[in-house]
């Protein structure tokens, strides 16, 4: 591996994804991320989607570039494989509900006593403190309590409408990885590891942003926003596809003149922001009307040329075959055991100097066990009798 994270040793303790997805950033950034795992296969069972040749696709998709090593943590040799190479590691990630670590013996506070050093980022749903700090968290839940599902969906149907993908995951994993760095400054400052916490509830809390600013400043509450508000959002054209569009409030009146409905740039409703934000429902339906009288790709010409932000909306088929994802390399192939060659998806963050790279697919169950064990100075012959007694 290569990278500005290159030398780094992460022991990723994790399932789901919001664990997983930390600890793939720093995989793809150079850290060397080693997946533990419990040997017996039924581990993996609710790994998710099994896409791929039997192997879970979302498995595959969230634990690329990092090395895979079986062992039974509950066992005492595993115990001592495992504080062995906390002694070698530079941070620890690990998603179990609160508790789970240190009944297993590994949670923060022995494992500071073994390595001083070890950053150490817990990902749960709630957090220590929280009222709900017991409860099991997951996505859905968090988006929920969020507030997150109130504002989304259609304002007419009012159901609560979760997002397409799961963002309080892979935003918790994000700060999660926040959290690591900034420790790891402190560290290189100090000597000494933290304790790093993110939460699936914290996450989309600290996105509330506008709505939240909204809800202060006027004191009610926040609707569905379905696409968006006023014209800042999508609208349906004549050939049936959707179109996104977002004019500025400098650009408002090119909006008008594109669409073809000029006059309402002096219409009193609309004069201002806060005009069109209240009369959100009349400017959008007749942005609408205008929109069903040509088709997407008009609009979208008629727009660019104007100057004002547009742009279709996409299929996930048509993303991972468009032009963008292969000019900036979003989607890349890495060779796997079982499934062959494969595609995952690339590294977002770009640097110029250290680049970080896709270069090995998601671990086998224990495929470089023996070969970890032999970078903490395990014989053969101890490997095989830990093979034997099911400890590896």
């Amino acid at each position: 591996m290569s990278g500005p994270l290159e030398g780094l040793r992460v022991l990723d303790c994790t399932i789901a994804l919001a664990g997983p997805f930390a600890s793939l950033i720093l995989a793809d950034l150079g850290a060397d991320v080693i997946k533990i795992e419990n040997p017996s296969p039924m581990s993996r069972e609710a790994s998710g989607l099994g896409a791929y040749k039997g192997e879970s696709g979302h498995f595959l998709i969230a634990n690329r570039n990092k090395r895979g090593l079986a062992v039974d943590l509950k066992s005492p040799a595993g115990k001592e494989i495992f504080y062995k190479l906390v002694k070698t590691a530079d941070m620890l990630v690990q998603n179990f509900r609160p508790g789970v670590m240190d009944r297993l013996g590994c949670g923060w506070e022995k494992l500071h006593e073994i390595n001083p050093r070890l950053i150490y980022c817990s990902i749960s749903g709630f957090g220590q403190g929280s009222p709900y700090s017991e409860l099991a968290g997951f996505d859905l839940i968090a988006q929920g309590m969020s507030g997150l599902m109130s504002v989304t969906g259609s304002p007419e149907d009012g159901e609560p409408v979760k997002v397409g993908t799961p963002v309080c995951d892979m935003g918790t994993g994000m700060y999660g990885v926040i959290g690591l760095l900034a420790a790891l400054r402190h560290r290189e400052m100090t000597g000494i590891g933290q304790h790093v916490e993110a939460t699936l509830l914290d996450t989309p809390i600290s996105w509330l942003t506008w709505r939240a600013a909204e809800y202060w400043g006027t004191g009610e509450i926040p609707e569905p926003q379905g696409s968006g508000r006023a014209v800042y959002r999508a609208f349906k054209c004549s050939d049936g596809h959707w179109v996104n569009i977002g004019p500025s409030n400098k650009l408002w009146p090119k909006a008008c003149e594109t669409v073809g409905l000029p006059g309402l740039i002096s219409d009193e409703r609309f004069l201002t922001p806060a005009l069109r934000l209240a009369n959100h429902r009349e400017v959008t339906a007749l942005f609408q009307e205008a929109f069903l009288k040509r088709p997407s790709a008009e609009w979208i010409m008629a727009f660019q040329e104007a100057g004002v932000p547009v742009g279709p909306i996409y299929n996930v088929a048509d993303v991972l075959n468009g032009p963008h994802v292969t000019a900036r390399e979003m989607v890349v192939e890495v060779d796997h055991p079982i499934v062959g060659k494969m595609k995952t998806l690339g590294v977002p963050v770009k640097l110029s100097e250290t680049p970080g790279t896709v270069t090995r697919a998601a671990p086998m169950l224990g495929q470089h066990t023996r070969e970890i064990l032999a970078e903490l100075e395990y014989s053969e012959a101890e490997m095989n009798a830990l093979a034997e007694q099911k400890v590896i």
